[in-house]
């Protein structure tokens, strides 16, 4: 693997971390009970499910937007 290739992919895992980090947040500030009560009950199940959906919901208005 060059250096370059090696950046790339670095970049990739830094934007795709960002974006995930952002989505939680998201979530904590717009739908804190249901956090709450699904990281008090140890289910992260539906909190990564609530992560990907907000991640979907932002590519789609930014495809529109294209």
């Amino acid at each position: 693997m060059t250096g370059r290739i090696a950046l790339q992919v670095n970049a990739a895992i830094g934007v795709l971390a960002t974006a995930v980090a952002a989505a939680a947040m998201w979530l904590v500030l717009t739908r804190p009970a249901e956090i709450v009560a699904s990281v008090s009950a140890r289910e992260y199940g539906p909190m990564a499910a609530a992560i990907g959906h907000q991640l979907l919901v932002w590519t789609r208005a930014l495809l529109d937007l294209l």
